[in-house]
């Protein structure tokens, strides 16, 4: 696994940006998890994968309970990877009016449930899941999505092609029309009328898990406007193999570009210098 993150870490350094333009600055709201998404191997991931591309300057939020407007001056983008309880009204706030002033957000797969939609319980002290608090009004426009309690699940874990839909959108345009992903595949997601679906993938039934696959093409990275401002969610990034797959870290990369610009101008990349790992160790 290391020398496969060493290898991808270094092709990403060959295929940036040549030094010229100033890096557009991103903070990535972490420090709280659930069970099964552990913020500490990842985050670091991320926040390597993104600068070594030399398109960006990431720093790391990992106390986001409290932060202000002040906090957020100068970034151009946030990346949510962040499971845990509601963050208060100034801080709500803040993250919003960032974003609708003409900013943008990135939201990393299982920000998609939880506290900010109002729901708890799903770990292995509380297997039930249950709607519990307030939800956090905004974060659902902000997503474009609801995940119903009674849906939220996934088949097994897997490797399975994800398909570009908008191969016009800023963020595919360019890349293979298809990638892998190791990962998990949320389904039955409801996506809002503003959220527009740019890459999705086919939840077989064949898999197990989760209820069985839906037999239908799931959303798997989407789009929102939000005032002035964007986010892209996806429902790729279950762990550190997940997020070391070629086809997770163009994903990544373009959408935090777009999300900070509103365009994209990265290069294509060039074939990885390593084999990425497909399957857990």
């Amino acid at each position: 696994m290391r020398l496969s993150i060493v290898g991808l870490i270094a092709f990403l350094a060959a295929s940036g940006v040549a030094a010229g333009a100033d890096p557009l600055r991103v903070l990535i709201l972490t420090g709280q998890s659930d069970y099964s998404h552990p913020w500490q191997p990842t985050v670091p991931f991320m926040r390597e994968t993104l600068n070594n591309t030399g398109r960006f300057d990431v720093r790391v939020q990992e106390e986001v309970r409290g932060i202000t407007a002040a906090t957020l001056a100068g970034y151009d983008a946030l990346v949510d990877y962040y499971y845990g309880p509601r963050l208060g009204e100034a801080t709500e706030k803040a993250i919003e009016d960032f974003i609708r002033e003409g900013r943008g957000m990135v939201g990393v797969h299982g920000v998609d449930y939880g506290p900010f939609f109002g729901q708890a319980g799903g770990n292995p002290q509380e297997p039930k899941r249950r709607m519990e608090g307030e939800p956090w009004p905004a974060f659902a426009e902000m997503t474009g999505m609801y995940w119903k309690i009674e849906n939220i699940g996934h088949t097994r874990r897997h490797v399975y092609p994800v398909q570009w839909t908008d191969r016009e959108h800023p963020i595919a345009k360019g890349l293979p029309a298809v990638f892998l992903a190791n990962d998990e595949l949320h389904h039955r997601i409801d996506l809002k009328p503003n959220a527009h679906v740019i890459a999705t993938a086919y939840d077989d039934p064949a898999i197990p898990g989760g209820g069985g696959g839906t037999g239908k093409d799931e959303p798997v990275i989407w789009t929102v406007p939000f005032g002035k401002g964007r986010v892209v969610m996806t429902v790729l990034g279950h762990d550190l193999l997940a997020m070391t797959q070629p086809g997770f870290i163009e994903a990544f990369t373009r959408a935090v570009e777009w999300a900070a610009t509103g365009s994209v101008k990265a290069p294509q990349p060039a074939a990885p210098a390593t084999k990425p790992a497909v399957r857990a160790p």
